[in-house]
C-alpha cells in the first residue's frame, strides 16, 4: 500500500501542538537571529518563596522583523544551529520608539553640547 505525499492528519496535529512561549526580544543584533528573553516564577520547594527565573533563547527571526524590546510569540522547532531551536510566529506587542533625550544646552543654543 502506498502512501500518499500529504502531511498525515496525525503529524499535523503533533506539529499545532508544540509549545509556544511568549518573551521580550533582548537583542537583535545578529542576521535572522534574536535573543529573546523568557520570565517566569518558580516556587522554592522547602521554603515556599517565589524566586525569579529568567531563560536566554536564541530565535529564528527570517524577515528580520523582531527590534529590540518587542514582545514575541516562538515555537520549538528543529535545531537550526548549535543554540538555535526555536523560530519567531509573530510579534505581540512592538516595543515603544526609543525616546530622544534633548539636553537643555542644546534646546538654547541649537547644537550638542562639547565632549567633555
Amino acid at each position: 500500500m502506498a502512501q500518499t505525499t500529504g502531511v498525515p492528519a496525525s503529524l499535523a496535529a503533533q506539529r499545532a501542538a508544540l509549545r509556544t512561549i511568549i518573551g521580550q526580544v533582548a537583542s537583535d543584533k545578529g542576521n535572522k537571529t534574536i535573543k529573546v528573553v523568557v520570565n517566569y516564577q518558580l516556587r522554592h520547594p522547602k521554603y515556599g518563596k517565589y524566586l525569579k527565573r529568567r531563560t536566554v533563547l536564541h530565535v529564528h527571526d527570517e524577515k528580520n522583523q523582531a527590534k529590540e524590546g518587542d514582545t514575541v510569540e516562538i515555537a520549538e522547532c528543529r535545531p537550526l544551529s548549535k543554540t538555535k531551536h526555536h523560530r519567531l510566529l509573530r510579534i505581540v506587542q512592538k516595543a515603544p520608539e526609543r525616546a530622544v533625550q534633548v539636553s537643555a544646552e542644546e534646546i538654547m543654543t541649537g547644537k550638542a553640547p562639547e565632549a567633555r
